[in-house]
Protein backbone atom coordinates (compact mmCIF):
# COMPACT_ATOMS: atom_id res chain seq x y z
CA UNK A 1 0.00 0.00 0.00
CA UNK A 2 1.25 3.46 -0.86
CA UNK A 3 1.75 6.51 1.69
CA UNK A 4 -1.08 8.46 2.88
CA UNK A 5 0.25 11.61 2.57
CA UNK A 6 -1.97 14.10 0.69
CA UNK A 7 -1.59 14.14 -3.25
CA UNK A 8 -3.78 15.87 -6.22
CA UNK A 9 -4.96 13.45 -8.05
CA UNK A 10 -7.08 13.44 -10.87
CA UNK A 11 -9.61 10.67 -12.50
CA UNK A 12 -10.62 10.88 -16.04
CA UNK A 13 -13.84 9.43 -16.89
CA UNK A 14 -16.75 9.18 -14.43
CA UNK A 15 -18.04 5.38 -15.52
CA UNK A 16 -18.20 2.63 -12.34
CA UNK A 17 -14.23 2.77 -12.44
CA UNK A 18 -13.75 6.19 -12.13
CA UNK A 19 -17.03 6.71 -9.80
CA UNK A 20 -15.33 3.85 -6.78
CA UNK A 21 -11.94 5.54 -7.39
CA UNK A 22 -13.90 9.09 -6.75
CA UNK A 23 -15.71 7.43 -3.61
CA UNK A 24 -12.78 5.92 -2.04
CA UNK A 25 -10.49 8.54 -2.33
CA UNK A 26 -12.46 11.41 -1.43
CA UNK A 27 -14.37 9.16 1.76
CA UNK A 28 -11.19 7.31 2.73
CA UNK A 29 -7.82 9.11 1.93
CA UNK A 30 -6.48 12.65 2.62
CA UNK A 31 -5.89 12.98 -1.08
CA UNK A 32 -7.76 15.79 -2.68
CA UNK A 33 -9.36 15.05 -6.21
CA UNK A 34 -10.84 16.08 -9.34
CA UNK A 35 -12.94 14.57 -12.13
CA UNK A 36 -13.14 14.76 -15.50
CA UNK A 37 -15.68 13.88 -17.78
CA UNK A 38 -16.10 14.17 -21.55
CA UNK A 39 -19.72 13.85 -21.68
CA UNK A 40 -22.35 16.50 -20.01
CA UNK A 41 -23.29 13.93 -17.25
CA UNK A 42 -21.45 11.62 -14.79
CA UNK A 43 -22.05 7.54 -14.81
CA UNK A 44 -21.37 6.32 -18.01
CA UNK A 45 -23.16 3.46 -18.34
CA UNK A 46 -24.93 3.95 -15.47
CA UNK A 47 -27.81 6.36 -17.27
CA UNK A 48 -31.10 6.38 -15.57
CA UNK A 49 -33.91 8.15 -18.14
CA UNK A 50 -37.26 9.00 -17.90
CA UNK A 51 -40.20 7.01 -19.74
CA UNK A 52 -43.24 8.61 -19.65
CA UNK A 53 -46.79 6.89 -20.70
CA UNK A 54 -49.88 9.78 -20.72
CA UNK A 55 -49.49 11.56 -18.03
CA UNK A 56 -47.88 8.85 -15.70
CA UNK A 57 -43.95 8.58 -15.86
CA UNK A 58 -41.04 6.47 -14.26
CA UNK A 59 -37.63 6.08 -14.21
CA UNK A 60 -35.68 3.30 -16.59
CA UNK A 61 -32.11 2.15 -16.82
CA UNK A 62 -30.47 2.04 -19.91
CA UNK A 63 -27.25 0.65 -19.42
CA UNK A 64 -26.11 -0.87 -15.80
CA UNK A 65 -29.66 -2.62 -14.62
CA UNK A 66 -28.91 -6.03 -12.49
CA UNK A 67 -26.54 -7.40 -10.29
CA UNK A 68 -26.45 -10.69 -8.45
CA UNK A 69 -25.58 -11.68 -4.90
CA UNK A 70 -22.63 -14.12 -5.99
CA UNK A 71 -20.25 -12.05 -8.04
CA UNK A 72 -21.02 -8.24 -7.50
CA UNK A 73 -19.03 -8.33 -3.75
CA UNK A 74 -17.19 -5.09 -3.83
CA UNK A 75 -19.78 -3.34 -5.73
CA UNK A 76 -22.76 -4.57 -2.74
CA UNK A 77 -20.29 -3.97 -0.12
CA UNK A 78 -20.38 -0.23 -1.58
CA UNK A 79 -23.79 -0.10 -1.96
CA UNK A 80 -24.49 -0.97 1.89
CA UNK A 81 -22.24 1.85 3.21
CA UNK A 82 -23.79 4.41 1.15
CA UNK A 83 -27.54 2.76 2.12
CA UNK A 84 -28.55 2.16 -1.18
CA UNK A 85 -31.51 -0.09 -1.17
CA UNK A 86 -32.00 -2.97 -3.95
CA UNK A 87 -35.07 -5.25 -4.84
CA UNK A 88 -35.39 -8.39 -6.51
CA UNK A 89 -34.91 -8.88 -10.31
CA UNK A 90 -35.51 -12.08 -12.51
CA UNK A 91 -33.29 -13.00 -15.06
CA UNK A 92 -34.72 -15.11 -17.72
CA UNK A 93 -33.51 -15.58 -21.67
CA UNK A 94 -34.88 -16.12 -24.85
CA UNK A 95 -33.87 -16.94 -28.30
CA UNK A 96 -35.78 -15.88 -31.69
CA UNK A 97 -34.53 -16.69 -35.01
CA UNK A 98 -35.09 -15.32 -38.40
CA UNK A 99 -38.14 -13.49 -37.67
CA UNK A 100 -40.23 -16.08 -35.33
CA UNK A 101 -39.51 -19.09 -37.20
CA UNK A 102 -37.79 -20.88 -34.22
CA UNK A 103 -38.18 -18.91 -30.68
CA UNK A 104 -37.88 -20.84 -27.77
CA UNK A 105 -36.94 -19.75 -23.81
CA UNK A 106 -35.20 -21.88 -20.80
CA UNK A 107 -37.77 -20.62 -18.08
CA UNK A 108 -39.51 -24.16 -17.96
CA UNK A 109 -40.31 -26.80 -20.22
CA UNK A 110 -43.28 -24.84 -21.59
CA UNK A 111 -41.25 -21.97 -23.17
CA UNK A 112 -38.63 -24.11 -24.39
CA UNK A 113 -41.21 -26.37 -26.49
CA UNK A 114 -43.57 -23.18 -26.55
CA UNK A 115 -43.57 -23.82 -30.71
CA UNK A 116 -45.19 -27.30 -30.13
CA UNK A 117 -44.06 -28.64 -33.20
CA UNK A 118 -39.85 -28.36 -31.91
CA UNK A 119 -41.01 -31.40 -29.71
CA UNK A 120 -40.67 -33.26 -33.13
CA UNK A 121 -37.50 -31.78 -34.11
CA UNK A 122 -34.70 -33.85 -34.21
CA UNK A 123 -32.18 -30.27 -33.90
CA UNK A 124 -33.71 -29.35 -30.95
CA UNK A 125 -33.35 -32.51 -29.15
CA UNK A 126 -30.09 -32.57 -30.20
CA UNK A 127 -29.41 -29.02 -29.09
CA UNK A 128 -30.71 -30.00 -25.76
CA UNK A 129 -28.41 -32.87 -25.23
CA UNK A 130 -25.67 -30.79 -26.40
CA UNK A 131 -26.49 -28.78 -23.69
CA UNK A 132 -26.47 -31.15 -21.13
CA UNK A 133 -22.72 -32.61 -22.47
CA UNK A 134 -21.71 -28.67 -22.09
CA UNK A 135 -22.38 -28.37 -18.46
CA UNK A 136 -20.77 -31.59 -18.21
CA UNK A 137 -17.59 -31.66 -19.84
CA UNK A 138 -17.10 -27.98 -20.41
CA UNK A 139 -15.91 -27.65 -17.11
CA UNK A 140 -12.62 -29.10 -18.04
CA UNK A 141 -11.43 -26.05 -19.16
CA UNK A 142 -11.21 -24.79 -15.93
CA UNK A 143 -9.19 -28.00 -14.34
CA UNK A 144 -5.67 -27.16 -14.09
CA UNK A 145 -4.65 -30.22 -16.10
CA UNK A 146 -6.22 -28.42 -19.28
CA UNK A 147 -6.00 -24.18 -18.73
CA UNK A 148 -3.19 -23.99 -19.64
CA UNK A 149 -3.34 -25.45 -22.90
CA UNK A 150 -6.67 -23.86 -23.50
CA UNK A 151 -6.22 -20.73 -22.62
CA UNK A 152 -5.78 -19.49 -26.48
CA UNK A 153 -8.46 -21.59 -27.43
CA UNK A 154 -11.75 -19.57 -28.60
CA UNK A 155 -15.48 -20.73 -28.30
CA UNK A 156 -15.87 -21.88 -31.93
CA UNK A 157 -12.72 -23.49 -31.98
CA UNK A 158 -13.77 -25.54 -28.95
CA UNK A 159 -17.66 -26.17 -30.06
CA UNK A 160 -15.72 -27.53 -33.36
CA UNK A 161 -12.89 -29.91 -31.70
CA UNK A 162 -15.54 -31.05 -29.42
CA UNK A 163 -18.12 -32.11 -32.04
CA UNK A 164 -21.03 -29.91 -30.74
CA UNK A 165 -23.64 -29.39 -33.44
CA UNK A 166 -24.43 -26.01 -35.58
CA UNK A 167 -27.82 -25.80 -34.14
CA UNK A 168 -26.96 -25.54 -30.40
CA UNK A 169 -23.87 -23.13 -31.15
CA UNK A 170 -26.29 -21.03 -33.00
CA UNK A 171 -29.18 -20.83 -30.84
CA UNK A 172 -28.08 -21.66 -27.56
CA UNK A 173 -24.25 -20.84 -26.69
CA UNK A 174 -23.50 -18.09 -29.12
CA UNK A 175 -26.53 -16.41 -28.24
CA UNK A 176 -25.94 -16.43 -24.64
CA UNK A 177 -22.32 -15.25 -25.48
CA UNK A 178 -23.00 -12.34 -28.00
CA UNK A 179 -26.14 -11.44 -25.47
CA UNK A 180 -23.62 -11.23 -22.10
CA UNK A 181 -20.92 -9.50 -23.74
CA UNK A 182 -22.84 -7.21 -26.42
CA UNK A 183 -20.49 -8.64 -28.50
CA UNK A 184 -21.35 -9.61 -32.41
CA UNK A 185 -22.01 -13.19 -33.07
CA UNK A 186 -18.74 -13.75 -35.88
CA UNK A 187 -16.62 -12.11 -33.14
CA UNK A 188 -18.01 -14.77 -30.16
CA UNK A 189 -17.31 -17.72 -32.39
CA UNK A 190 -13.40 -16.32 -34.01
CA UNK A 191 -12.06 -14.50 -30.73
CA UNK A 192 -14.42 -14.70 -27.51
CA UNK A 193 -11.77 -17.40 -25.12
CA UNK A 194 -13.47 -20.46 -24.54
CA UNK A 195 -12.05 -20.35 -20.84
CA UNK A 196 -13.45 -16.91 -19.68
CA UNK A 197 -17.16 -18.15 -20.75
CA UNK A 198 -17.29 -20.79 -18.65
CA UNK A 199 -15.54 -19.45 -15.66
CA UNK A 200 -18.56 -16.97 -16.00
CA UNK A 201 -20.88 -19.92 -16.37
CA UNK A 202 -19.51 -21.74 -13.48
CA UNK A 203 -19.78 -18.23 -11.18
CA UNK A 204 -23.24 -17.83 -12.52
CA UNK A 205 -24.75 -21.24 -12.06
CA UNK A 206 -25.29 -21.49 -15.56
CA UNK A 207 -23.22 -24.51 -16.23
CA UNK A 208 -24.92 -27.46 -14.26
CA UNK A 209 -28.56 -28.09 -13.86
CA UNK A 210 -29.41 -28.68 -10.35
CA UNK A 211 -27.48 -25.79 -8.33
CA UNK A 212 -28.72 -22.94 -6.81
CA UNK A 213 -28.65 -19.75 -8.98
CA UNK A 214 -27.58 -16.43 -7.27
CA UNK A 215 -30.04 -14.16 -6.66
CA UNK A 216 -30.50 -11.05 -9.33
CA UNK A 217 -31.45 -7.74 -7.55
CA UNK A 218 -31.82 -3.93 -9.10
CA UNK A 219 -31.11 -0.79 -7.65
CA UNK A 220 -35.20 0.01 -6.18
CA UNK A 221 -34.71 3.83 -7.16
CA UNK A 222 -32.64 2.89 -10.09
CA UNK A 223 -28.38 3.24 -10.44
CA UNK A 224 -28.56 6.93 -10.74
CA UNK A 225 -29.32 6.78 -7.52
CA UNK A 226 -25.31 6.16 -6.40
CA UNK A 227 -24.15 8.72 -8.60
CA UNK A 228 -26.37 10.90 -6.65
CA UNK A 229 -25.84 9.59 -2.80
CA UNK A 230 -22.16 9.70 -3.45
CA UNK A 231 -21.58 12.97 -5.15
CA UNK A 232 -23.89 14.82 -2.42
CA UNK A 233 -21.02 16.19 -0.59
CA UNK A 234 -18.68 16.40 -2.96
CA UNK A 235 -17.63 19.81 -4.19
CA UNK A 236 -19.14 20.62 -7.39
CA UNK A 237 -15.85 23.13 -8.76
CA UNK A 238 -13.74 19.62 -8.59
CA UNK A 239 -16.15 18.28 -11.20
CA UNK A 240 -15.62 19.19 -14.62
CA UNK A 241 -18.24 17.93 -17.20
CA UNK A 242 -18.27 18.34 -20.54
CA UNK A 243 -13.72 18.59 -20.37
CA UNK A 244 -12.61 15.55 -22.74
CA UNK A 245 -8.70 15.62 -21.48
CA UNK A 246 -6.70 15.82 -25.10
CA UNK A 247 -3.20 14.52 -23.73
CA UNK A 248 -0.97 13.58 -20.58
CA UNK A 249 2.55 14.00 -20.48
CA UNK A 250 5.47 14.17 -17.45
CA UNK A 251 6.99 17.43 -16.00
CA UNK A 252 10.69 17.12 -15.01
CA UNK A 253 10.01 16.34 -11.42
CA UNK A 254 7.88 13.60 -12.59
CA UNK A 255 4.64 14.82 -11.44
CA UNK A 256 1.57 14.40 -14.62
CA UNK A 257 0.18 16.90 -16.66
CA UNK A 258 -3.51 16.93 -18.18
CA UNK A 259 -4.07 19.02 -21.35
CA UNK A 260 -7.82 19.65 -22.04
CA UNK A 261 -9.33 19.50 -25.67
CA UNK A 262 -9.65 23.48 -24.72
CA UNK A 263 -5.93 24.01 -23.79
CA UNK A 264 -6.39 23.73 -20.17
CA UNK A 265 -2.84 22.70 -18.57
CA UNK A 266 -3.20 21.01 -15.22
CA UNK A 267 -0.63 19.40 -12.86
CA UNK A 268 -1.32 16.20 -10.84
CA UNK A 269 0.72 14.02 -8.80
CA UNK A 270 -1.14 10.65 -9.39
CA UNK A 271 -3.63 10.82 -12.57
CA UNK A 272 -6.50 7.91 -12.80
CA UNK A 273 -7.61 6.99 -15.90
CA UNK A 274 -10.81 5.25 -16.10
CA UNK A 275 -11.58 5.20 -19.84
CA UNK A 276 -11.37 2.54 -22.37
CA UNK A 277 -7.71 1.35 -23.21
CA UNK A 278 -7.79 2.37 -26.16
CA UNK A 279 -9.15 6.47 -24.98
CA UNK A 280 -6.16 5.84 -22.32
CA UNK A 281 -3.82 5.21 -25.06
CA UNK A 282 -4.89 8.01 -27.22
CA UNK A 283 -4.71 10.58 -23.95
CA UNK A 284 -1.10 9.28 -22.90
CA UNK A 285 0.27 8.93 -26.87
CA UNK A 286 2.59 11.69 -26.28
CA UNK A 287 4.42 9.91 -23.90
CA UNK A 288 3.77 6.60 -24.39
CA UNK A 289 6.02 3.82 -23.67
CA UNK A 290 6.48 0.86 -25.64
CA UNK A 291 5.16 -0.88 -23.18
CA UNK A 292 2.06 0.85 -22.36
CA UNK A 293 1.74 0.58 -26.44
CA UNK A 294 2.37 -2.78 -26.44
CA UNK A 295 -0.45 -3.62 -23.59
CA UNK A 296 -3.24 -1.65 -23.93
CA UNK A 297 -3.31 -1.43 -28.04
CA UNK A 298 -4.61 -5.06 -27.42
CA UNK A 299 -7.98 -4.32 -25.70
CA UNK A 300 -10.80 -3.16 -28.50
CA UNK A 301 -14.15 -1.66 -27.81
CA UNK A 302 -17.54 -2.28 -29.73
CA UNK A 303 -20.25 0.22 -30.16
CA UNK A 304 -24.29 -0.48 -29.23
CA UNK A 305 -26.87 1.82 -30.10
CA UNK A 306 -29.86 1.46 -27.47
CA UNK A 307 -33.38 2.48 -27.91
CA UNK A 308 -35.51 3.15 -25.29
CA UNK A 309 -39.40 1.97 -26.76
CA UNK A 310 -42.76 0.16 -26.41
CA UNK A 311 -42.76 -1.43 -29.94
CA UNK A 312 -43.04 -5.45 -29.29
CA UNK A 313 -42.24 -6.46 -32.91
CA UNK A 314 -38.89 -6.38 -31.04
CA UNK A 315 -39.81 -8.89 -28.85
CA UNK A 316 -40.35 -12.70 -29.39
CA UNK A 317 -43.12 -13.54 -31.75
CA UNK A 318 -44.75 -16.40 -29.42
CA UNK A 319 -45.54 -14.45 -25.91
CA UNK A 320 -45.39 -17.66 -23.83
CA UNK A 321 -41.39 -16.91 -24.61
CA UNK A 322 -40.84 -13.56 -23.89
CA UNK A 323 -38.24 -13.12 -21.10
CA UNK A 324 -35.57 -10.66 -19.47
CA UNK A 325 -33.27 -11.21 -21.99
CA UNK A 326 -34.54 -11.58 -25.83
CA UNK A 327 -32.01 -11.97 -28.26
CA UNK A 328 -32.86 -11.87 -31.70
CA UNK A 329 -30.94 -12.50 -34.93
CA UNK A 330 -31.29 -13.32 -38.42
CA UNK A 331 -28.69 -15.42 -40.92
CA UNK A 332 -27.57 -12.36 -41.90
CA UNK A 333 -26.94 -10.18 -38.53
CA UNK A 334 -23.36 -9.21 -38.21
CA UNK A 335 -24.48 -7.26 -34.07
CA UNK A 336 -26.05 -8.56 -31.66
CA UNK A 337 -29.46 -7.61 -31.28
CA UNK A 338 -31.18 -7.82 -27.50
CA UNK A 339 -34.05 -6.65 -25.87
CA UNK A 340 -34.18 -6.57 -22.28
CA UNK A 341 -37.88 -6.54 -20.92
CA UNK A 342 -37.66 -3.50 -17.91
CA UNK A 343 -41.12 -4.55 -16.77
CA UNK A 344 -39.06 -7.96 -15.96
CA UNK A 345 -36.01 -6.70 -14.89
CA UNK A 346 -36.96 -3.30 -13.25
CA UNK A 347 -40.23 -4.05 -11.79
CA UNK A 348 -42.24 -1.57 -13.85
CA UNK A 349 -45.91 -2.49 -13.86
CA UNK A 350 -47.40 -2.75 -17.60
CA UNK A 351 -50.89 -2.32 -16.60
CA UNK A 352 -49.46 1.59 -15.60
CA UNK A 353 -46.77 2.22 -18.07
CA UNK A 354 -47.10 -0.77 -21.29
CA UNK A 355 -44.45 -2.63 -22.48
CA UNK A 356 -41.21 -0.73 -21.39
CA UNK A 357 -38.03 -1.95 -23.40
CA UNK A 358 -34.74 -1.49 -24.16
CA UNK A 359 -33.33 -2.99 -27.36
CA UNK A 360 -29.57 -2.80 -28.47
CA UNK A 361 -28.79 -2.75 -31.98
CA UNK A 362 -32.47 -4.00 -33.18
CA UNK A 363 -32.76 -5.88 -36.15
CA UNK A 364 -35.17 -3.12 -37.40
CA UNK A 365 -35.27 0.59 -35.79
CA UNK A 366 -38.68 0.56 -33.44
CA UNK A 367 -41.73 2.24 -34.45
CA UNK A 368 -40.21 5.88 -34.10
CA UNK A 369 -44.06 6.86 -32.50
CA UNK A 370 -42.68 4.45 -29.38
CA UNK A 371 -39.41 5.49 -29.15
CA UNK A 372 -38.05 7.90 -26.33
CA UNK A 373 -34.62 8.05 -26.18
CA UNK A 374 -31.51 6.69 -27.72
CA UNK A 375 -28.03 6.30 -26.17
CA UNK A 376 -24.55 4.66 -27.54
CA UNK A 377 -22.52 2.75 -25.25
CA UNK A 378 -19.24 1.45 -25.81
CA UNK A 379 -18.52 -2.15 -24.73
CA UNK A 380 -15.17 -4.03 -23.97
CA UNK A 381 -14.18 -6.86 -26.39
CA UNK A 382 -12.91 -9.93 -24.70
CA UNK A 383 -10.38 -11.26 -26.61
CA UNK A 384 -7.56 -13.52 -26.37
CA UNK A 385 -5.50 -10.93 -26.91
CA UNK A 386 -6.96 -8.80 -24.27
CA UNK A 387 -6.98 -11.59 -22.11
CA UNK A 388 -3.45 -11.86 -22.72
CA UNK A 389 -2.65 -8.04 -21.67
CA UNK A 390 -5.08 -8.42 -18.74
CA UNK A 391 -2.42 -10.41 -17.03
CA UNK A 392 0.58 -7.48 -17.91
CA UNK A 393 -1.45 -4.67 -16.70
CA UNK A 394 0.46 -4.89 -13.68
CA UNK A 395 3.27 -4.10 -15.46
CA UNK A 396 2.33 -0.32 -16.51
CA UNK A 397 -0.16 0.28 -13.54
CA UNK A 398 1.02 3.40 -11.21
CA UNK A 399 4.28 3.86 -13.49
CA UNK A 400 5.17 7.88 -14.50
CA UNK A 401 2.40 8.43 -11.84
CA UNK A 402 -0.69 6.80 -14.19
CA UNK A 403 -2.82 4.01 -12.75
CA UNK A 404 -5.56 2.71 -15.25
CA UNK A 405 -9.31 1.54 -14.46
CA UNK A 406 -11.63 -0.05 -16.12
CA UNK A 407 -14.04 -2.99 -16.77
CA UNK A 408 -11.78 -3.84 -19.30
CA UNK A 409 -9.10 -5.03 -16.82
CA UNK A 410 -11.31 -8.36 -16.02
CA UNK A 411 -14.90 -9.68 -17.67
CA UNK A 412 -16.35 -6.40 -18.86
CA UNK A 413 -18.97 -5.77 -15.85
CA UNK A 414 -20.14 -3.13 -13.95
CA UNK A 415 -18.27 -5.00 -10.76
CA UNK A 416 -15.19 -5.49 -12.75
CA UNK A 417 -15.03 -1.70 -12.82
CA UNK A 418 -15.74 -0.70 -9.44
CA UNK A 419 -13.67 -3.42 -8.03
CA UNK A 420 -10.73 -1.95 -10.77
CA UNK A 421 -11.21 1.66 -9.16
CA UNK A 422 -11.01 0.15 -5.93
CA UNK A 423 -7.33 -1.70 -6.43
CA UNK A 424 -5.80 1.47 -7.95
CA UNK A 425 -7.47 3.89 -5.00
CA UNK A 426 -6.20 1.18 -2.11
CA UNK A 427 -3.01 0.17 -3.88
CA UNK A 428 -1.19 3.15 -5.65
CA UNK A 429 -3.12 5.76 -3.33
CA UNK A 430 -3.46 4.06 -0.07
CA UNK A 431 -7.38 4.39 0.56
CA UNK A 432 -8.94 2.67 3.18
CA UNK A 433 -11.74 1.27 2.70
CA UNK A 434 -14.45 0.21 5.25
CA UNK A 435 -14.53 -3.85 3.71
CA UNK A 436 -11.79 -6.05 1.75
CA UNK A 437 -12.00 -5.37 -1.90
CA UNK A 438 -12.80 -9.36 -2.83
CA UNK A 439 -11.46 -11.05 -5.72
CA UNK A 440 -14.76 -12.17 -7.51
CA UNK A 441 -13.16 -14.31 -10.57
CA UNK A 442 -13.90 -17.34 -8.68
CA UNK A 443 -16.57 -16.16 -6.25
CA UNK A 444 -18.50 -19.44 -6.40
CA UNK A 445 -15.19 -21.34 -5.22
CA UNK A 446 -12.99 -23.77 -7.48
CA UNK A 447 -13.95 -26.30 -10.28
CA UNK A 448 -13.79 -29.97 -8.13
CA UNK A 449 -11.67 -32.83 -9.47
CA UNK A 450 -13.42 -35.39 -10.99
CA UNK A 451 -14.63 -38.04 -9.34
CA UNK A 452 -15.98 -41.48 -9.86
CA UNK A 453 -19.68 -40.73 -9.22
CA UNK A 454 -18.69 -37.76 -11.61
CA UNK A 455 -17.14 -40.03 -14.78
CA UNK A 456 -19.69 -42.68 -14.88
CA UNK A 457 -22.43 -40.29 -16.58
CA UNK A 458 -19.74 -38.60 -18.58
CA UNK A 459 -18.92 -42.20 -20.16
CA UNK A 460 -22.49 -42.41 -21.00
CA UNK A 461 -22.69 -39.25 -22.64
CA UNK A 462 -19.49 -39.88 -24.83
CA UNK A 463 -20.98 -43.17 -26.10
CA UNK A 464 -24.42 -41.55 -26.58
CA UNK A 465 -22.67 -38.69 -28.52
CA UNK A 466 -20.99 -41.53 -30.50
CA UNK A 467 -24.04 -42.88 -31.76
CA UNK A 468 -25.68 -39.89 -32.33
CA UNK A 469 -22.83 -38.47 -34.31
CA UNK A 470 -23.29 -41.76 -36.24
CA UNK A 471 -26.43 -41.65 -37.23
CA UNK A 472 -26.43 -37.80 -38.25
CA UNK A 473 -23.29 -39.27 -40.44
CA UNK A 474 -25.36 -42.35 -42.11
CA UNK A 475 -28.51 -40.17 -42.22
CA UNK A 476 -26.18 -37.37 -44.16
CA UNK A 477 -24.78 -39.94 -46.31
CA UNK A 478 -27.90 -41.96 -47.48
CA UNK A 479 -29.38 -38.28 -48.56
CA UNK A 480 -26.13 -37.69 -50.45
CA UNK A 481 -26.54 -41.05 -52.10
CA UNK A 482 -30.28 -40.67 -52.91
CA UNK A 483 -29.72 -36.92 -54.04
CA UNK A 484 -27.22 -37.94 -56.30
CA UNK A 485 -28.69 -40.84 -57.68
CA UNK A 486 -31.55 -38.70 -58.04
CA UNK A 487 -29.06 -36.35 -60.30
CA UNK A 488 -27.85 -39.28 -62.07
CA UNK A 489 -31.33 -41.06 -63.38
CA UNK A 490 -32.63 -37.38 -64.72
CA UNK A 491 -28.97 -37.07 -67.11
CA UNK A 492 -29.97 -40.84 -68.32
Amino acid sequence: MKSRKSKNVAIVGSGAAGMAALWALKSHSPHQVDLYEADSRLGGHTNTVRFKKGKEHTYVDTGFIVLNTATYPNFISFLNEINIPTQKSEMTFSVSRNWGLFEWAGNSLQTVFAQRYNLFSWQMWRMLFDIVRFNVFALDVLRSDHASRIDEVSVGEYLDEEGYSTFFRESYLIPMTAAIWSTSPHKCSLEFPIITLVLFMWNHHLIDTISQRPEWRTLKYRAQSYIEAMMANFLSNRVHLSTPIRSLTNDLSGRVSLITAHGVKRTYDHVILATHALQALSIISPSCTDKEYNILSQFETSRNTAFLHSDTALMPRNRKTWSSWNYQTTRHATQVSLTYNSNILQGIPASKYGDVLVTLNPLHPPDSATIQGVYSYLHPLLTIGAMKAQSRLSEIQGTRGISYAGAWTKFGFHEDAFTSGFKVAVEQLGANLPFEVADSEFSRGKVPDLTWPVVLPRLCLQGLHLVLTWVEWTFATFLSVRNNGGKSAMMN
